[in-house]
């Protein structure tokens, strides 16, 4: 199909690996990578993961799935906003919301069960073979094993476009060893990863220091992740009153003086049961988004629309934004209500791996019940096997974890 949008050439649409399509496919390239990851296998194992709470605790949580969903539609939002209002686009130039919608639902494809400390501790666990990170291993699920049955680039796959990987690559340094703080990294096998995406050795060099690439979708995917777990773990939190009107009051007074009287004034409110929290989230969700605008990028590291635009958030929206983050780490991450259940399953899951591990490196026997993942099996070296072990693990729902460690402790 002819497709009329010129903020997109051909070069963003290539894909790795060939796709074979019916000769009357009537979507576009992007909407075929928003298909493809919904109907992934990886795609739907996050309605079990840990988002902040850790799935069981109630039925009302947001797990990974939920909040990607939330992600992709404040990612819309965001998308059309700038694509009605922006004297930067019209028409026939514009951003594509199915290219951010893909890029939305595919951010966190993957990362582990727990949470982001089942993220830290598979990363500790894989430190002697090239650590874990969540942004690569959804980079890796992309090029590799979507569909849960194949590997290997091109084959096993979803033969994403360029333009859907560089939408979700946060982090290019390749190398956890190349990280400050060993975290936000690629794996050294996505090294041809990256530079098919850019085609530009002085970019791929520039990302290996620390440099931030990111095409205009990776800035809108981003913001959008950080609005939506911003709300919506508030909102979890406040729904299972794991906040007090007085340690909020407190909080603002001690750690964060600087917040507005009406953000304030209105989170006591819903506190305290005097507004409902539902409208407060949609009121600043929806000053967020009116308050971003697109600039000019003056030297583009690539000279293409994706990298000639770049995000600004207003100052008030984007102090509400720092304020409830704040809020959120201090008084919710690291409340008790999430961090006992989340540390013990952490030490759950890294049980599971502490197993798998020493039967790869033939210190225990085989478990009856709990068979080494295919592609251990049939590899014979040690980093790849282990790779392939990390992907097993981390692929895991909170519960088939849990069933799986009574199975080993039975």
């Amino acid at each position: 199909m002819n497709f009329k949008n010129t903020f997109y050439t051909d070069w963003d649409f290539e894909t790795l690996g060939e796709r074979h399509l019916t000769e009357n496919e009537y979507r576009s390239p992007f909407e075929i990578d928003r298909d493809r990851v919904i109907h992934s296998t990886a795609f739907r194992r996050l309605q079990g993961k840990t988002q902040v709470y850790v799935t069981g605790q109630s039925d009302q949580y947001r797990t990974r799935l939920t909040h990607s969903i939330e992600v992709a539609q404040v990612g819309r939002s965001l998308v059309n906003y700038l694509n009605r209002t922006s004297e930067l686009l019209n028409p026939n130039y514009q951003i594509d919301d199915a290219l951010v919608e893909a890029a939305c639902l595919a951010h966190d494809l993957g990362n582990p069960p727990i949470g982001h400390k089942g993220e830290s501790r598979l990363n500790e666990l894989m430190d002697p073979w090239g650590g874990f990170e969540g942004n690569a291993q959804s980079l890796r699920i992309l090029t590799d094993i979507v569909r849960g049955d194949r590997r290997g680039i091109g084959k096993g796959g979803m033969q994403p476009t360029r333009a859907l990987l560089d939408s979700i690559l946060k982090y290019k340094i390749v190398g956890k060893s190349n990280t400050k703080n060993g975290a936000k990294f690629l794996y050294p096998e996505q090294t041809e990863t990256r530079s098919w995406v850019h085609m530009n050795n002085d970019l791929d060099q520039s990302s290996q220091t620390g440099v931030q690439i990111r095409s205009i979708e990776c800035a809108i995917m981003d913001l959008a992740d950080d609005i939506a777990y911003t709300t919506s773990d508030l909102f979890d939190g406040v729904k299972q009153s794991v906040l007090s009107p007085e340690q909020v009051q407190e909080f603002w007074t001690i750690k964060f003086p600087a917040v507005s009287d009406s953000l304030k004034n209105d989170l006591d409110l819903v506190l305290k049961g005097q507004f409902p929290m539902s409208r407060f989230i949609a009121g600043v969700i929806g000053r967020w988004i009116t308050s971003v605008t697109l600039v000019p990028v003056e030297h583009p590291y690539l000279n293409i629309p994706r990298y000639s635009l770049t995000l600004d958030l207003a100052e008030p929206a984007k102090a509400e934004l720092q304020a409830l983050r704040a809020l959120n780490y201090a008084l919710i991450y690291n409340s008790d209500y999430v961090k006992i259940p989340e540390t013990a399953g952490v030490a759950i899951l890294g049980a599971l791996f502490i197993y798998y591990r020493d039967v790869v490196l033939g210190k225990r026997p085989v478990h009856a019940a709990l068979a080494l993942p295919r592609g251990v099996v049939e590899e014979r070296d040690e980093t790849i096997q282990m790779r392939h072990v990390c992907d097993w693990v981390a692929g895991m729902t909170d519960k088939f974890a849990l069933q799986l460690h009574a199975l080993l402790k039975a």
